[in-house]
């Protein structure tokens, strides 16, 4: 569980953030959920699976997902080409949002994946931190995030619209109002153990 005292500091340190949880503008994914060009996909793009995460990188549940069910999913499912995996933003807090948006400035998708996974499994060192912000940035920066472009995808308005319009989204279009949550071929499963994944996968192959 996040350190209180630390997520209140970190909110006083994010106070001049430019983003409203409930907001949201600027350019749109598709309104049914497909995938488009915004969309940081792993595996093969041609794949005839899709599994769509929505996660927040402050959700304990996401980082455990990523810890344990998401390895053999990758190596048993992604790396042998049967299922193309998208990551989407579904932050929980301001904190989870600034993490997002700095991964968003990162083009190229095994970096952006690299540091969303780096991000998970370093969880409770900087969410419990005394200045989570700063931990951030420093593992940002081993991703290849320097701090001044950290700091500047936190005033980018397309970056952080893309992180709001990707959570308002999965609400509207598959009824995403938990983390982790996967919409695998368009159908909505709830925080999954490899097993279950690997249920519905073989049905679906």
């Amino acid at each position: 569980m996040i350190n209180r005292r630390s997520f209140l500091k970190a909110g006083s340190a994010l106070a001049a953030f430019p983003f409203a949880l409930g907001g949201f503008s600027g350019t749109s994914l598709a309104q049914d959920g497909a995938i488009t060009d915004q969309d940081r996909i792993l595996g093969d793009p041609e794949a005839p699976i899709t599994i769509i995460e929505y996660a927040s990188l402050t959700c304990p549940h996401c980082a455990n997902f990523h810890a344990t069910a998401y390895k053999d999913l990758k190596k048993n499912w992604i790396d042998t080409g049967k299922v193309r995996f998208v990551y989407r933003h579904m932050p929980l807090d301001q904190l989870a949002t600034v993490g997002s948006v700095a991964a968003e400035s990162l083009d190229d998708d095994n970096r952006f994946f690299g540091l969303i996974t780096y991000l998970f499994q370093t969880q409770d060192t900087w969410a419990r931190s005394q200045n989570p912000l700063e931990e951030m940035k420093k593992i940002a920066l081993l991703a290849g995030v320097s701090n001044e472009q950290f700091d500047a995808a936190l005033k980018d308005r397309e970056l952080i619209d893309r992180v709001i319009n990707q959570a308002r989204e999965g609400a509207a279009a598959f009824n995403v109002n938990s983390t982790p949550s996967f919409v695998i071929n368009g159908k909505l499963y709830n925080n999954m153990s490899y097993e279950d994944f690997n249920e519905v996968l073989e049905d679906l192959s």
